[in-house]
């Protein structure tokens, strides 16, 4: 036998091997080493903080009557070198995270599901969500930008956010992973 011949007959038991490998796949099996391939990288974050609407207090039904024993007084009157402590306007705090996506998989998924997390300084976890991103259409090995935003959490300087495609999913986990839906 030749040595293109021999070449020619190791690829072709190469392939059935691959071949008969994938379709023993379960279909749970197949999303899950198709997952395996995607990659999740945080980008950058920022918070975006919106002040929220302060209600006044309803108005008692006797103000504006003016009673015989008030006074008209100024209560910081005669108190030299100090000034009324500056009001604290509440704000809704959003995370907006940018996030690049990619993967090598020769059969992709139309969405991932991310593991997101919030950590102190100290890296301590504080919050954890999972968020489903739509990748129709993302070809192999290029990347593609996504903005996620968190709306009204408690972020304090020096805390940061991960990003993952977290694998294996265990088999407790997996309903709250979309792309394993209806497996």
């Amino acid at each position: 036998m030749h040595r293109s011949g021999r070449i020619s007959l190791a690829f072709i038991v190469v392939c059935v091997v691959l071949l008969v490998s994938c379709a023993s796949q379960t279909p749970v099996e197949k999303v899950a080493s198709s997952r395996a391939e995607y990659k999740a990288t945080l980008n950058s974050f920022f918070v975006k903080e919106t002040p929220l609407e302060v209600v006044a207090p309803e108005a008692d039904e006797t103000e504006g009557e003016e009673s015989e024993d008030a006074v008209d007084e100024d209560p910081m009157e005669g108190v030299e070198g100090e000034e009324a402590p500056p009001t604290e306007v509440p704000v809704r705090q959003d995370a907006v995270l940018d996030i690049i996506v990619q993967h090598d998989t020769a059969h992709p998924l139309e969405g991932i599901t991310l593991d997101i997390s919030m950590v102190d300084g100290a890296q301590k976890e504080l919050e954890s969500w999972r968020r489903w991103i739509d990748t129709t259409g993302l070809p192999k090995a290029n990347q593609r930008p996504y903005s996620i935003v968190f709306e009204g959490i408690a972020y304090e300087e020096g805390y940061g956010f991960f990003v993952e495609v977290r694998t294996p999913i265990g088999e407790s986990e997996r309903s709250e992973y979309r792309e394993f839906e209806g497996l």
